[in-house]
């Protein structure tokens, strides 16, 4: 349908304006959908606290949502037309030289129109149309009776796979994982599934504690140890240290421990995006004489957005655990404010 569809818009640092904008029809290959339920999330926050390198302000904010088709584009089923779905915030093109070795996540893109991995916001809106690449790869119907909110979870619990993925935990391995924010919680949860001993380090009491409903076997506040490094180590293999860590973070101090705290042999997985141009130091000698294992993270593949939809569905993991308050979309500022501020652990807006 055409109309304005109210949205939220980031102009700069902290600020966010809702705004009524042009609403088009869907273009060939995309569906419309009035937004049902959409989540705050880190990356939300940190977009909104200091901007984003590939967008130019103002530009669209959100990107865990899911809603009911309310119209479609040329090519598409109109027996979409009022279903309930939710699709991830991004696709590759399936062909080009990374998505061909199973890495659509790094997606270069070869065609005209699709220059590298597609992504989009704007979920913080009324409305909101979904680009077709992302229709085609990464669209999924959500069954009945699962809550819009619980299958908004998809992208969080896609990406916090592909970090646990990234790790490569084996039965009876011990991981620890540096936040317990959103995404440190959440591979909280799917380490376990892996069967591992999950060491949670957090500041936060309260996301700590939650950590520790949600299954971490131990439990470490920075604040309460001298030596974080040593304390940590101390509580797996008898001394030597985690077989994997995760940091959840986002900051060098932290990427740069979670190397430190790993013992020889071992895996560590750099998942929380540091601030651009930032960089880290890594010992060359206990890289090379400990056969260190250091990896990124980015995003998730096709495939790990379907295990996070199949996971939801059934309700191994639940958006209840994570949801610490509801707001309309009139207040999606102060939501993000609520987030930045660690009130909770992730915000549901409605509109």
């Amino acid at each position: 349908m055409r109309g304005l569809n109210k949205m939220a818009m980031c102009y700069g640092n902290l600020d966010l304006r809702i705004e009524e904008r042009p609403l088009d029809e869907p273009r060939p290959g995309e569906v419309q959908l009035a937004v049902k339920a959409a989540l705050t999330c880190g990356t939300d926050v940190k977009i909104y606290k200091r901007g984003y390198p590939f967008l130019k302000p103002p530009f669209p904010v959100g990107h865990e949502y899911a809603g009911e088709v309310i119209a479609v584009g040329e090519g598409m089923d109109p027996g979409l037309i009022g279903r309930g779905v939710v699709t991830s915030n991004g696709a590759g093109c399936q062909l080009c030289f990374n998505c061909m070795r199973d890495r659509d996540n790094l997606c270069e893109g070869i065609e005209a129109d699709f220059d590298e991995y597609v992504q989009m916001g704007g979920g913080f809106a009324e409305y909101i149309n979904v680009h077709a690449p992302i229709v085609k790869q990464n669209l999924k119907v959500i069954p009945e009776g699962v809550p819009y909110e619980q299958a908004a979870m998809v992208e969080p619990v896609s990406v916090a796979l592909h970090g646990v993925n990234q790790a490569d935990i084996k039965i009876g391995d011990t991981i620890a994982i540096i936040g317990a924010g959103p995404m440190g919680l959440l591979q909280t949860q799917l380490a376990k599934l892996r069967g591992a001993r999950v060491i949670s380090i957090e500041k936060s009491r309260e996301r700590l504690a939650q950590a520790g409903r949600l299954g971490a076997d131990v439990l470490i506040n920075p604040d309460g140890v001298g030596d974080l490094v040593k304390a940590v180590r101390s509580t797996a293999n008898e001394g030597r240290g985690p077989d994997q860590v995760i940091e959840s973070v986002g900051l060098p101090q932290t990427w740069e421990l979670a190397i430190e705290m790993a013992r020889k042999g071992g895996t560590v997985v750099e998942y929380g995006g540091c601030a651009s141009g930032t960089k880290i130091s890594v010992d060359t000698k206990r890289l090379h004489y400990d056969e260190l294992t250091i990896k990124g993270s980015y995003s998730a593949s096709a495939y790990e957005t379907e295990v996070a939809f199949n996971l939801l569905a059934r309700g191994v993991i639940r958006a209840s655990d994570y949801i610490s308050g509801t707001y309309p979309l009139e207040k999606t500022k102060q939501a993000l404010d609520a987030h930045l501020n660690q009130q909770g652990i992730k915000f549901l807006i409605k509109p």
